[in-house]
């Protein structure tokens, strides 16, 4: 197998170039100010040298652009994690914050009289497509009998229909087998709020009955379950109807879809 000539070799071809050079230098015969060695030296090399030095040039600023390309390359990548743990802490103070925020306004609820107030804390809502339900979790040592009233930091949220476990089982006034006694905080009104899913709307309510948009209704107490006073909901619609009863449409005043904790209204003796 043959070996290959070192003359072929860039490196070794460049250091006989660099040796001729500094002979060439060194045997310089001087004729007056200009040395006719010196200037065939550079005449000979200079195209050599020229491209030496460019290339060492590049070489370098290559170098130093792939240093800086990585160093780069790492800090955004730091700076990326960095950005996701803020992130996920952000979002957990947020959700911290909109907790105590509901807190708070429970806490600032009017409590009605005669009854113990109890917080637990919601799960979850669900239901389809017309159902409404939440499932919250409170003290074990405790037990409430179906049909207890509960209620949220903006008003009534429904009652409790069934226990699994640990767990209760409350049937949202937006449940169409839902109804609860509510009356015009404005006028007197009287009426029936029942569930339509996301809303509510008043029955039993004739034309001639002074009710406007805007109205709030709140619990009468005539049904039994909810205390009376307890928020309801607002009139976003109302109009006659054919068969002299008002059409009347409430939002409800509780954020179902929103709730982290909710009162049950427990009867105190006496």
């Amino acid at each position: 197998m043959s070996r290959r000539s070192p003359i072929r070799r860039p490196e070794v071809l460049l250091v006989l170039l660099m040796a001729g050079y500094l002979v060439l230098l060194g045997w310089q015969v001087r004729r007056g100010t200009q040395s006719a060695l010196s200037s065939l030296a550079l005449g000979a090399f200079g195209p050599f040298l020229s491209i030496y030095d460019s290339a060492n040039r590049l070489t370098r600023e290559g170098l130093q652009a792939y240093f800086w390309q990585r160093d780069a390359a790492v800090k955004a990548e730091r700076l990326e994690e960095d950005n996701r743990e803020l992130q996920g802490r952000l979002e957990i103070s947020q959700a911290l914050e909109k907790e105590v925020l509901q807190l708070r306004e429970l806490i600032k609820a009017p409590k009605p009289t005669g009854y113990q107030v109890i917080g637990a804390r919601a799960l979850t809502e669900f239901g389809v497509p017309f159902g409404r339900y939440l499932l919250v979790s409170c003290r074990s040592d405790l037990s409430f009998p179906d049909r207890t009233p509960v209620i949220g930091p903006q008003g009534a949220v429904g009652r409790v229909q069934t226990r699994i476990g640990p767990l209760y089982r409350i049937l949202l006034v937006t449940d169409p087998s839902s109804a609860v006694g509510v009356m015009s905080d404005r006028s007197g009104v009287h009426g029936v709020a029942v569930g339509e899913g996301r809303s509510l709307s008043v029955r039993w309510v004739s034309n001639e009955a002074d009710v406007k948009a805007g109205d709030l209704f709140v619990t009468s107490g005539e049904d039994g379950i909810f205390p009376p006073g307890i928020r309801m909901g607002t009139v976003t619609e109302v109009s006659d109807g054919p068969d002299y009863l008002k059409r009347i449409t409430l939002s409800p005043a509780s954020r179902l879809g929103d709730l982290m904790w909710v009162l049950l209204l427990r009867k105190t003796n006496g």
